[in-house]
């Protein structure tokens, strides 16, 4: 390491806030593509894209501009109060136009979590309802309410109670939930593929039944494609691939290729709930015009790089590789799953993933694992990735496999 990322490293320690006992150690210094570059002059192919965000890959150019001429133009002045954006509408149009059935008005946020709060609070004003139906291994953010709606224990138990009206059944069993709701449930909120949870798709038949369900007792439905959602399974949401139409729907993460955008869509209708009282809901940054300047940019090169088409066959050769390995190495490898670019190889422990990652950075791969099921190496590269890109990385989950296996 030489003196300048020892230096940064000393100041990250000392001045920003730590949330691991484990230091961090990669030094970011610039990124292309489908690879990241550290200070100390180490190439890294990444098949993360900070947790399916990247989309378009890093610095995408034509993102990159679009950023550098809207912060000239104006960075903020007030997103939800008496400034219209151009920038901000010709967004919300475009995901209005990509977005499934009658969802048409967004309502934008910081960040996945935010639209998250922002969809159950519409829900329940819309319904003036307070039961919540989620599901086992979900993850829908870190705030209050999104713990609330979230499985796992370990980041739970520290910050009980939550909410109390919350109820938590098995994902994929709609037996279940038709036993647990009744006419005071205010939504359903499920992901289509569970990214936390472990890359776990949604069987086919349930989210049209959880649909129905919902309906049958004046129930919404809200899907969470914060990490499925733009483009990361080869459809603009992954919902798509069910017919399904939910009452809201969030996204985040891959929206702007890396800057901090989320939001909520609902019909017209629905979100006009949120008008009275006036500003009942409400964020000072949320629809920022930089940021949304990256989100019409990111929109359009998905379409004119054909990044829907490179998702579906990329991610079908990632998992077409995966499988192969698993034929080979069944005792280390126990199920792949996926959709697109958001895939994952279940291992046997944790413990194994853990290892499988950190061999895989040695080897110049960045990987991680999924945090409410951390069996799974989960592989969600940017939407740009090359065959070449794929064949590598499989090439080196290869080379770890049969070191693991001597």
């Amino acid at each position: 390491m030489n003196d300048r990322a020892q230096k940064i490293k000393e100041k990250d320690l000392k001045y920003v806030a730590q949330i691991s006992k484990t230091p961090k150690d990669i030094i970011a210094d610039f990124g292309k593509g489908c690879t990241l570059h550290t200070i100390d002059g180490i190439e890294y192919l990444d098949f993360m894209s900070g947790v399916a965000v990247a989309s378009t890959g890093h610095s995408h150019p034509k993102v990159v501009e679009a950023i550098y001429k809207q912060a000239q133009k104006v960075i903020h002045a007030n997103c939800f109060g008496n400034y219209i954006y151009e920038i901000q509408t010709e967004l919300a149009e475009l995901l209005a136009e990509r977005a499934p059935g009658n969802l048409q008005s967004t309502f934008f946020s910081n960040s996945g979590a935010e639209a998250m709060e922002g969809a159950i609070k519409l829900a329940v004003k819309a319904t003036g309802r307070k039961k919540l139906i989620y599901f086992q291994r979900a993850f829908h953010g870190r705030t209050y309410m999104t713990l609330s709606i979230s499985s796992k224990r370990l980041y739970k138990d520290p910050f009980e109670p939550l909410y109390p009206w919350a109820i938590e059944v098995p994902f994929n069993d709609i037996h279940t939930v038709r036993g647990v709701i009744n006419d005071d449930v205010a939504a359903i909120i499920v992901e289509p593929i569970q990214g936390e949870g472990g890359i776990r798709p949604a069987d086919p038949n349930f989210l049209p039944a959880l649909k129905a369900t919902a309906q049958e007792h004046g129930a919404l439905l809200i899907v969470d494609e914060v990490q499925t959602g733009i483009a990361r399974t080869g459809r603009w949401f992954a919902c798509e691939h069910y017919n399904v139409v939910p009452d809201i729907m969030t996204m985040a993460k891959g929206i702007a290729s890396g800057m901090p955008l989320g939001g909520f869509i609902a019909s017209k209708e629905l979100m006009s709930v949120f008008m009275e009282p006036t500003l009942i809901h409400c964020s000072t940054f949320g629809g920022n015009p930089v940021c949304c300047a990256a989100g019409v940019a990111t929109i359009k090169v998905i379409e004119e790089e054909k990044l829907l088409d490179n998702a579906r066959e990329r991610g079908a050769e990632l998992i077409a590789g995966m499988r192969s390995l698993m034929g080979k190495y069944p005792s280390m490898i126990k199920d792949v799953r996926g959709r697109g670019l958001l895939t994952a190889m279940e291992l046997a422990t944790s413990e194994d993933a853990a290892d499988f990652v950190g061999k895989a950075k040695e080897l110049g791969l960045s990987l991680s694992w999924t945090m409410n099921a951390g069996v799974n190496v989960r592989i969600s590269p940017p939407l740009v990735i090359t065959k070449e890109q794929v064949t590598k990385g499989l090439g080196i989950f290869e080379t770890i496999f049969k070191k693991s296996r001597k």
